[in-house]
This record gives C-alpha cells, sequence and structure tokens, in this order.
C-alpha cells in the first residue's frame, strides 16, 4: 500500500510528466493495433536499434579524418628516346 500512495504522490507532484505518460500510452496502443506484446517488442528493438546506431555513430566520430593506407609506390615517367622525337 506504501508502493501505492508514494506513486500517488509522484504523479500528482509531476502532473505535465502525467498526462504525457498517458498520451504516450494511448499513442502507443493505437499504433500497436491493440497487441500489447506486439508494441512491446517492436518499441524494444527500435530501441536497440537506436542505441546501436548511436554507439557506432560516436565510434565514427572517434575514428581519424584519413585512413592511413599503403602508400602506392609511383612509377617513374618513361622518357622518349630522341629517335622517336625525329621521325
Amino acid at each position: 500500500m506504501e508502493f501505492f500512495k508514494k506513486l500517488g504522490k509522484l504523479f500528482a507532484a509531476n502532473i505535465a510528466y502525467t498526462v504525457i505518460l498517458v498520451f504516450g500510452l494511448i499513442l502507443f496502443m493505437y499504433f500497436a493495433g491493440g497487441d500489447l506484446i506486439g508494441g512491446i517488442f517492436t518499441a524494444i528493438s527500435a530501441l536497440v536499434v537506436y542505441v546501436c546506431i548511436a554507439l557506432l555513430y560516436g565510434e565514427y566520430k572517434k575514428m581519424p579524418k584519413t585512413v592511413a593506407s599503403k602508400p602506392v609506390a609511383k612509377k617513374a615517367p618513361v622518357k622518349k628516346s630522341a629517335k622517336s622525337k625525329k621521325k
């Protein structure tokens, strides 16, 4: 019973958050099509995807601007012989 009293005081003290929470739950049930379990799985999978993308983006930002690769040996330009120029 103590839990419900604390919960009631919490909701009463933060009425704006409570209204947004109820509105979000109504939208969740509407877009989930009334299927609570399917909607929860959808929300969890979307959260996992969001977290993975955020972590990968953070790692991408930490990478150096240029990726070091093996240097390519440049070939010396081929000089034309004097004989070919006379023709």
